[in-house]
């Protein structure tokens, strides 16, 4: 009866060295899986950092980067590519969905858009379509309504054996401006073509032969009927 105590003393003493070493195991295990760790046995991969330290501290608080682009002019336009005239209004779609929209005091930034991206006509200043998103867009399309005739022609060297005479005629142009973000109808209008056959014509033409050039809407025409949109509050 007497060595009984000095057992239990000795059994409780070894149970508590147990449960410090498991302690310690324990503490080791937790360690391993935070954000230090010894020996370099983490490798990349391993555990996804949590999103915030992917941000670089001196750009939080900041806006995040402007939309891109999401629309085709044609979507944005509601037409087909390469379908002179062609619109329906149901199938216009946003621009840029995501992007500013088009209220308060300008300036409204504003992109010209064409859905066949043939190469001349008139052009908006870049300086109105500054990288950021633009909050209006104005697309083109060629009235078919208008009832064209000859204004000239436009010579190319090689004469007529090579085909080198191509005719102009004179054309009008429906402008119709909607919201970027939204696609809503803002305003339209017409614009008649008055360039001159001269500056009609491309200057070189690969198979100038019996081609046909429209007159253009000159870009000052349509920064005017623009600019008030573009500098005005809404």
């Amino acid at each position: 009866m007497v060595g009984a105590p000095r057992r239990t003393a000795a059994a409780l003493a070894l149970t508590a060295g147990v449960l410090l070493a498991g302690a310690a195991c324990t503490s080791g295990t937790e360690h391993s899986g935070g954000t230090e760790h010894s020996g370099g046995s983490e490798r990349s991969g391993d555990s996804e950092p949590p999103a915030t330290r992917d941000v670089d501290p001196a750009t939080r608080g900041f806006p995040t980067p402007p939309p891109v682009i999401t629309r085709s002019p044609a979507e944005a336009c509601g037409q087909q590519p390469y379908v002179a005239g062609s619109f329906d209004a149901k199938a216009v779609r946003a621009y840029t969905p995501r992007g500013p929209a088009y209220r308060g005091p300008g300036p409204h930034p504003v992109r010209l858009l064409r859905a066949d991206s043939a190469e001349g006509g008139p052009e908006l200043p870049h300086q109105w379509a500054p990288p950021g998103g633009v909050q209006l867009v104005v697309c083109e399309y060629e009235d078919t309504d208008f009832a064209e005739r000859q204004v000239g022609t436009c010579e190319y060297l090689g004469g007529d054996a090579l085909g080198g005479t191509s005719r102009v005629e004179s054309a009008r142009w429906v402008y119709r401006v909607f919201e970027a973000r939204t696609g809503t109808p803002v305003r339209e209008f017409t614009l008649p073509g008055t360039t001159t056959p001269e500056r009609t014509c491309p200057k070189t033409a690969l198979a100038p032969g019996g081609a046909l050039y429209r007159q253009q809407v000159e870009s000052a025409d349509l920064r005017a009927r623009i600019g008030p949109l573009y500098r005005g509050a809404r």
